[in-house]
């Protein structure tokens, strides 16, 4: 399966780009488990603090991730 992932702020400067596909071999993994993928990918995502929302809508670490979607990586942020 592929998914495409997005990634803001300092988080970019990790993963080398805003916007990069990762090619997980099940057709399903819980958001959890793409953590831990990606933390093996890029090490120095080690520690750092950040959401992750799919489809544009903020999902906790249970939610099962599928084929097709967008995830994006979301670093800490304030408005005003």
């Amino acid at each position: 399966m592929q998914i495409q992932l997005m990634s803001y702020g300092a988080l970019t400067d990790i993963t080398g780009s805003e916007v990069f596909e990762l090619e997980i071999p099940q057709q399903a993994l819980t958001v959890a488990e793409l953590k831990l993928l990606l933390l093996a990918r890029y090490p120095a995502l080690e520690g750092k603090t950040f959401r992750m929302a799919v489809n544009e809508r903020f999902v906790g670490d249970d939610f099962e991730v599928l084929s097709g979607v967008k995830i994006a990586l979301m670093p800490p942020f304030s408005g005003g």
